[in-house]
């Protein structure tokens, strides 16, 4: 999975929510779009949790970019 959130305290809840619901998930947290596409050309991305409005490449831009098997939900 992979989390993109440009605010750090909204990133560490999202890392704990999926941590509580999924322990075995293997999750990249990004603090922007750049480093999120990144991420995604290095790992196999199944789930996406974007912001919208990020530094660098906003939330939309990403996900447009991203496999289209890869589950994108909005986090804004």
């Amino acid at each position: 999975a992979l989390i993109a959130e440009d605010e750090a305290p909204q990133r560490q809840a999202l890392l704990a929510m999926l941590a509580e619901a999924w322990p075995d998930l293997e999750v990249v947290a990004c603090e922007d779009g750049i480093a999120a596409l990144e991420a995604a050309a290095a790992e196999r991305i199944d789930l996406a949790l974007l912001d919208i409005r990020m530094p660098g490449l906003d939330g939309l831009r990403v996900a447009r970019a991203l496999p289209a098997e890869c589950l994108v939900v909005f986090t804004t």
